[in-house]
């Protein structure tokens, strides 16, 4: 990307095109996985919490939410 910003248009590697593209199917499955686990955390605390003890169901939706955030770190970095 710097040589594109500095020098003008030029030819980019495999690995700069990907990095321009936003990365390839690994980070996908990371945006993937975390984008569901995010979306699915407040359910499990509603079930862990009728189901358990609220604080139980608090504890289970912020520990899913975090994996999830976790993931989406990682196809992001």
């Amino acid at each position: 990307m710097e040589n594109v910003m500095t020098k003008g248009f030029c030819e980019l590697s495999e690995n700069e095109m990907m990095d321009l593209d936003g990365g390839g199917w690994k980070e996908a499955g990371y945006a993937f996985a975390g984008t569901v686990l995010v979306g699915i955390s407040p359910a499990v605390g509603v079930a862990s919490g009728v189901f358990g003890t609220p604080v139980a169901g608090v504890a289970a939706g912020f520990g899913v939410a975090s994996v999830g955030f976790y993931f989406l770190d990682k196809a992001c970095g």
